[in-house]
């Protein structure tokens, strides 16, 4: 009898676990594929007005996705990365539909942090067409962010 009520137990928590994985999986990939809007040359891809979270799972696809691309590589418990937040929040909305924004918990995505170097945060990660153009540590004024990620991308 007990050995049954664990056995049930057991995969009620594995189905729970399933299903929050796939509805983070889909939340972080709803964002990347985006609307389609029709135009006289065909459906275009609409940027989110907010920061896409992904992982080291999803981040390929939003790279091909999207383009230009910055990413946010933060940790938990970062007191820079939550002083950098607000700001890209108001640059993914200042330049949407220009550039898409999104952020990396590098403390749960280590293939991602090894792959592109990143042992700081906060990281900026600068991608043109799926390449890594540019990589910023630090947290500066929303100002010098803007300016500098504009200045990589020859955006104005």
């Amino acid at each position: 009898m007990m050995n049954s009520i664990n056995r049930k137990a057991t995969l009620m928590v594995l189905a729970l676990i399933s299903l929050l994985t796939l509805a983070m999986t889909v939340d972080c990939l709803a964002a990347p594929k985006g609307q389609m809007n029709g135009n006289a040359s065909g459906p275009a891809l609409v940027f989110p007005e907010s920061p896409v979270v992904v992982n080291d799972g999803d981040l390929d696809q939003a790279l091909k996705i999207y383009s230009p691309f910055v990413l946010d590589c933060w940790e938990i418990g970062c007191r820079p990365c939550q002083l950098i937040e607000p700001k890209i929040n108001q640059m993914a909305k200042d330049f949407k539909g220009r550039i898409v924004f999104a952020k990396l918990c590098i403390d749960r995505n280590p293939i991602t942090m090894n792959k592109y170097g990143v042992s700081r945060t906060p990281t900026l990660l600068v991608y043109e067409n799926g390449t890594l153009v540019y990589k910023q540590v630090g947290n500066y004024p929303q100002e010098e962010l803007e300016h500098t990620i504009l200045t990589v991308l020859h955006m104005r």
